[in-house]
């Protein structure tokens, strides 16, 4: 500093003392040395980025929005403010002003790592694959073993369908950089797609999560005294999916539905911005708290400060996790649900909500760190999007559509190969497969192939593009006589879209969590007769779908009604299980004392 007050007018001092003090985490000190700087040059633009990195960090991010704009606007080719932009941009969910700063970066700055990584991020999420691919291998060429390339190289794999690829990067990655947390959870997350999971290897490489990125530190929580009678329970749900996302479809009728007289519901929504769903959300919710760029021990603080009593997860090993929170013990009592398919492998993680189809009793209880809590009428429920189309069907010219609108990452070669048997023994049939990659040309091209290695001409695939509009994409299911789900990793959300537009579902039960949701679904509705046990019954069922439903509308009709009065779609039965669950368990933290939660 004393050169500082040495030399009052050299800029470059200020400013070399601003990243260094920003180095050492005193951003306020980093923001005077820069706020100095531009008082005496206002379009300097080094500090003007000083400025806005500092006050990104500290919160205040439309003042370091407009910094790096000015910053821009004074040095169009300044490479540094257009990435800190581009990285603003994505982190406030303006991911397609952000591919437009990342681009530049680039076009000044070829070989610019952390462009090329996130706006391969940015490509891969919106199904752009091999543009994607081709960006991370000119940065792998350069840097072979980078982490974060080569996570987001397996995510390109994962999502075009190829697990076993992507497996085999992301064990790679986890070898190497062992202490890498997320690594690993891409890994567990991957681990579900395979075509042959064994669940004693990955309930084993779950709890090698646990061991190698739980830190060993207290793990207490304030155990406040029970309400009196009359008092209300405290639910906090903490997901980065409160937004237009499939757990979005089965969390909403949870928060309209819950018994505000004994419960008050809390969303911590890690979601850099809101979108439509997020605002209807919000409405639903007592208190609403978005922690997206909160670490996590402030988010544990946020959630003890607000005495939760019962903190919920709605990701698991899914992107953007917080489970470091619940290994803290945010809460006394915690539980795991909706957003991911097996165990989250921390003890800290009291409870997992399933049911008796999904999980049955017995060997599936061994595969869990939680205690599995089994819901009697299915583990979820299903709200049908407002304006749904009508269905439709008849008078459809051609032969019998199969279809599928699964992602992609579902769709083994074990699948297809069971799919091409079924369009080689229904004459004349097609298949229309539509998912978040299917425009991209790499991907159309390796489904051609994978078909065409097992006998089925191109000619006989409908590859459609992804519809942006909900409206829009349950109509296509229209086009479709009978829904092909994937197995071993079954559909959630295309099952219940599928019965709710009247097509009949096939589904391959097996013995995991992932390939029995469908088995789940359609017994709650009443349709196990398109549950088959082995691939040669579900051979056998597809075939017989397709001949006794073809395009009936009459019959469409009859299975949305089926779904309309099932357990499904049964909301407020099910968030009275739910919330009586919830209570029992409150209770059990307590040994069974009364008074807990207005019993």
């Amino acid at each position: 500093m004393a050169l500082c007050r040495d030399n009052p007018d050299d800029a470059d001092a200020w400013l070399d003392l601003a990243g260094l003090v920003r180095g050492m985490g005193r951003l306020q000190e980093s923001e005077h040395c820069a706020r100095h700087v531009l008082s005496l040059q206002p379009d300097n633009c080094r500090a003007l980025l000083e400025y806005g990195v500092s006050v990104y960090r500290q919160g205040r991010h439309e003042q370091a929005v407009s910094a790096y704009r000015r910053a821009i606007q004074a040095c169009p080719e300044f490479v540094e403010a257009h990435y800190c932009l581009a990285t603003a941009m994505l982190e406030s969910g303006h991911a397609d002003a952000a591919e437009v700063h990342y681009r530049r970066v680039l076009e000044y700055s070829p070989g610019h790592m952390g462009a090329l990584n996130n706006l391969s991020a940015i490509l891969t999420d919106q199904g752009r694959i091999e543009e994607a691919l081709k960006f991370l291998d000119g940065a792998l060429a350069q840097a072979p073993h980078e982490y974060h390339l080569l996570v987001n190289q397996a995510r390109c794999y994962l999502h075009m369908g190829d697990a076993e690829r992507a497996a085999c990067i992301l064990r790679g990655v986890v070898e190497r950089h062992p202490g890498s947390r997320t690594a690993h959870s891409r890994l567990l997350l991957c681990l579900n797609y395979l075509d042959s999971p064994d669940p004693r290897q990955i309930f084993a490489e779950h709890i090698r999560w646990r061991e190698l990125h739980v830190a060993a530190r207290p793990c207490s929580v304030d155990r406040r005294v029970p309400f009196d009678a009359g008092g209300k329970i405290r639910i906090g749900y903490l997901s980065p999916d409160l937004r237009s996302h499939p757990v979005a479809c089965f969390i909403e009728p949870v928060l309209a539905g819950h018994d505000r007289e004994r419960f008050h519901v809390t969303a911590y929504a890690d979601i850099p911005a809101m979108d439509d769903v997020s605002l209807r959300l919000k409405e639903k919710c007592d208190s609403w708290c978005q922690v997206a760029g909160m670490s996590d021990d402030q988010i544990l603080d946020k959630v003890r400060s607000d005495g939760i009593d019962i903190l919920v997860d709605l990701a698991g090993h899914t992107a953007h996790n917080r489970l470091p929170v619940f290994a803290r013990r945010a809460a006394l009592v915690q539980i795991t649900y909706l957003g991911y398919p097996n165990t989250t492998g921390l003890e800290e993680m009291d409870y997992r909500i399933t049911d008796d189809v999904a999980d049955p009793p017995g060997d599936s209880d061994r595969y869990y760190a939680e205690k599995l809590i089994r819901l009697p009428t299915g583990f979820l429920c299903y709200q049908p999007p407002e304006g749904s189309p009508e269905i439709r069907g008849a008078g459809r010219s051609g032969g019998i559509v199969f279809g599928s609108f699964n992602n992609l990452a579902k769709m083994t070669e074990r699948v297809v190969s069971v799919w091409a048997r079924i369009l080689r023994e229904v004459d004349g049939s097609r298949l229309l497969i539509k998912s978040k990659a299917t425009s991209d040309s790499l991907v159309a091209r390796r489904l051609k192939k994978l078909f065409a290695d097992q006998g089925i001409e191109e000619e006989r695939l409908d590859i459609i593009a992804p519809i942006e509009s909900t409206k829009g994409h349950l109509e296509a299911y229209n086009l479709v006589d009978v829904a092909l789900d994937t197995f071993p990793y079954n559909g959630t959300t295309t099952t219940c879209e599928a019965l709710w537009m009247g097509v009949p579902v096939v589904t391959l039960v097996g013995e995991v969590h992932a390939s029995r949701v469908g088995a789940s679904l359609l017994s709650r509705v009443g349709f196990s007769k398109g549950i088959a046990s082995s691939e040669d019954e579900y051979v056998s069922i597809a075939k017989g779908l397709a001949t006794a439903t073809g395009s009936d509308v009459e019959a469409r009709l009859l299975l949305r009604e089926a779904m309309q009065n099932s357990p499904v779609c049964k909301t407020d039965l099910f968030v009275r299980y739910l919330e009586d669950a919830y209570r029992k368990a409150w209770m059990a933290s307590y040994g069974g004392r009364s008074g807990a939660g207005g019993a």
